[in-house]
């Protein structure tokens, strides 16, 4: 099984100019699918809205004084979404990331999905036995 990559969402070089600094929600206006993108000082993160828990969608966390936090409607599982690391229940899951491919030509952003996310555990094998000298 290949991996294949679809673009979710696309932003004109004005839409990304906007983005803040820290959490920014963006919809699809095509299929009204829901985004998280993230602006560090020096990169962009971004992923689907939805906790991988039960699919909850996710809201600023108003503890958060970082502003680096959402937590899930549903069960206020947290995401740190500097990291795609989530901290409420410790030590958990990561958050599938999204590419983001920001064009140097005109400036705009796409989030790139790619399906399967990790292509080896799509079709994993049994792991084999090597033999004495196979791997140096």
């Amino acid at each position: 099984m290949s991996q294949v990559s679809k673009t979710v969402l696309r932003l004109e070089a004005k839409d990304v100019q906007n983005l803040k600094n820290g959490i920014n929600f963006r919809k699809n206006p095509n299929d009204k699918k829901s985004f998280i993108i993230y602006k560090g000082e020096k990169d962009l993160r971004a992923c689907r809205n939805q906790c991988k828990h039960q699919g909850g969608l996710f809201i600023a966390d108003i503890e958060d004084v970082h502003g680096r936090m959402v937590r899930c409607s549903k069960h206020n599982w947290k995401l740190n979404v500097c990291t795609m690391q989530y901290i409420n229940p410790p030590d958990s899951f990561m958050q599938d990331e999204l590419e983001t491919v920001l064009s140097e030509s005109d400036g705009s952003l796409e989030l790139v999905e790619l399906n399967p996310p990790d292509p080896w555990t799509a079709e994993p094998r049994d792991a084999q036995e090597l033999k004495p000298g196979e791997v140096t």
